[in-house]
């Protein structure tokens, strides 16, 4: 019996989507409901998290009898997807007989998989509870491009807010980088500054972040405190969202 069926009329939206969640996770559940689908996991290591959730009004068609966990592994169904094209449907189900998930994709060619689905082991994480004093509203490109460049000298990275820039800074013993992005610029859509904020992250975190969800969005907003975890969320369609929380590193003065 198909207790949830889904389809998209853009295949390779829903490729990039789970690539952005697969940077985090390799295991996880879809929670579906007759709402829509909702995903929250944490890192192996516990320094990230992803929240994501798409509403019924944001697939093309959407049926969902009841409440669902349908944990898959995501770099599997990303191997089956991996060719997906803009111009292709996706359309998928979950039969509760078989636990298994199907995909059907139809272009100029119509190919059927099926996904074995896998036994779910975790609780939801909550959603972290902190006061942010900075955001910062950009272009995903821009974004990508400023921390790409800061990946090159070092692991960690440090951003700042004062009342009308923000800041990327890092640094070795023997090299720095420096970037400002000026409120008002072509770059920053948007910055609301309660408190000028500053606090240091890994790189490698939140480079992966960055680069995989400018493939699913092109608008990012990001808000924090000072030493406090960042959150990274991604516009996306029909009031639907994709954001992580990304656990600062704590350097002494």
């Amino acid at each position: 019996m198909n207790l949830f069926q889904a389809s998209l009329p853009d295949a390779r939206l829903w490729r990039n989507i789970l690539t952005a969640i697969s940077t985090l996770v390799e295991e996880a559940d879809f929670n579906t409901s007759p709402e829509g689908i909702k995903l929250r996991s944490m890192d192996p290591s516990h320094v990230a998290m992803v929240d994501f959730e798409w509403p019924k009004s944001a697939f093309e068609k959407f049926t969902c009898s009841e409440m669902n966990k349908i944990r898959v592994n995501i770099g599997n169904m990303l191997k089956l997807l991996k060719r997906a094209k803009s111009d292709e449907t996706l359309e998928m189900s979950y039969d509760d007989s078989t636990k298994k998930l199907g995909l059907l994709l139809k272009g100029k060619i119509t190919k059927r998989f099926t996904l074995p689905t896998l036994e779910s082991v975790e609780e939801e994480a909550p959603t972290p509870k902190i006061t942010f004093n900075s955001k910062v509203k950009m272009t995903t490109e821009s974004l990508r491009d400023v921390i790409e460049d800061a990946q090159s000298i070092s692991d960690n990275v440090r951003l700042e807010t004062t009342v009308d820039k923000f800041l990327v800074s890092t640094s070795t013993e023997l090299s720095s980088a420096n970037m400002e992005i000026e409120k008002g610029s072509e770059a920053m859509l948007e910055m609301d500054i309660r408190e000028p904020s500053k606090a240091t992250f890994n790189l490698n975190y939140l480079a992966n972040i960055i680069r995989a969800g400018s493939g699913a969005s092109e608008i990012v907003t990001m808000e924090f405190s000072t030493n406090m975890p960042i959150k990274v969320e991604f516009e996306m369609p029909q009031q639907g969202h994709l954001l992580y929380y990304l656990a600062p590193r704590i350097e002494a003065e």
